[in-house]
C-alpha cells in the first residue's frame, strides 16, 4: 500500500494539474505550477533511474538528469480527466528517455570493444584454419594462437551473445511488476543497429512478431509504442493485471525460444 506521502502527493499532483489546465486555457503564465509538480514526482525519476543503474555501467546522476527530461515532456502531455495516474504516464516517458540515452551513449558496442575485436580476430583465424586445414581449431589452440587465456575467450565470446541480443536472457525477469522495464521489448523498439549480425537479428524478430496473433501483437504495440503500464492494458483488455502478466510472458518464451538457435549460433 503507498505510504501516506505518496497519497498526499498523488493528491496534490492531481489538484495541481487542474490548476494548470485552467490556466493554459486562460494563457495565464503556468510556469510556477509546471515546476512545482515536476518536483512533487521527482521521486519518480530516481525510482526508474535506480532500477536502471544497476544494470548499465553509467552514473546515477546522469540517468536522473536525462530522465527528468521526460517527466518534464510528461507534464506537459498529461490528460488529467484521462482516467489513470500522472504516474502511471510518466514512468514510461522517464524510462524511455533514458533508454535512448543508453542507446546513442552507452551501447555495448562502445563498453565491450576490445572482446568484440578479440572475438573478431578469433573468428578469422577459425576460418582461416578451418580453409586451410580442413577442421577449425580446437579452443586451446584457438587460444594459444591468440596468446589468451580460455577464460578471457570465453568472455569475448559473452560479449559477442550479449552485442547480438541486447540481453535476451533478461526479457522475462521482472514481468510481474508494472514498472520494470522489458529488454527484449525495447530491442523490438529500436532502430536495427548498424552491425549486419544485429541488424538480421532485428530483421528476424520484427518476422516472428509479425506471425504473432493479433492478441498478442495488439498487446506488444499498446506495451512498446504506446507505452502503456500492465495496469492500463489490463484495464483496456477487461482483465486482471496477473493475466497480462502471464500473456506477455508467454509471448516472451515464445520468442525466446524461437530466437536461441539463432542467438546461439547453432
Amino acid at each position: 500500500m503507498p505510504s501516506r506521502e505518496t497519497r498526499d502527493i498523488v493528491t496534490e499532483t492531481r489538484q495541481l494539474f487542474t490548476v494548470l489546465i485552467r490556466n493554459r486555457h486562460q494563457n495565464d503564465d503556468t510556469f510556477d505550477l509546471r515546476n512545482r509538480i515536476v518536483e512533487m514526482n521527482s521521486r519518480l525519476v530516481r525510482q526508474v533511474a535506480g532500477r536502471m543503474v544497476r544494470r548499465y555501467s553509467v552514473d546515477f546522476d546522469d540517468l536522473v538528469q536525462i530522465g527528468s527530461l521526460g517527466l518534464i515532456k510528461a507534464v506537459d502531455r498529461f490528460d488529467p480527466h484521462a482516467g489513470y495516474a500522472f504516474s502511471s504516464f510518466a514512468v514510461p516517458l522517464i524510462r524511455g528517455e533514458i533508454l535512448h540515452y543508453l542507446r546513442d551513449r552507452v551501447s555495448l558496442v562502445r563498453v565491450s570493444r576490445r572482446l568484440l575485436e578479440l572475438h573478431s580476430r578469433g573468428a578469422k583465424l577459425q576460418e582461416a584454419m578451418a580453409s586451410r586445414s580442413g577442421r577449425p581449431l580446437t579452443e586451446p589452440e584457438l587460444c594459444a594462437a591468440l596468446a589468451i587465456t580460455p577464460m578471457r575467450w570465453q568472455q569475448a565470446c559473452q560479449a559477442k551473445r550479449s552485442l547480438r541480443l541486447c540481453s535476451l536472457d533478461q526479457c522475462i525477469v521482472g514481468l510481474d511488476t508494472e514498472d520494470e522495464y522489458l529488454p527484449l521489448l525495447d530491442l523490438l523498439s529500436a532502430p536495427p543497429p548498424p552491425e549486419d549480425d544485429n541488424a538480421e537479428l532485428h530483421d528476424h524478430l520484427q518476422h516472428l512478431i509479425a506471425r504473432l496473433g493479433a492478441d498478442a501483437q495488439r498487446l506488444l504495440k499498446w506495451r512498446v509504442v504506446d507505452g502503456l503500464s500492465q495496469r492500463e492494458l489490463a484495464r483496456r483488455e477487461g482483465v486482471s493485471v496477473r493475466v497480462i502478466s502471464r500473456r506477455l510472458r508467454a509471448i516472451l518464451q515464445q520468442l525466446q525460444h524461437q530466437l536461441s538457435p539463432m542467438v546461439s549460433g547453432e
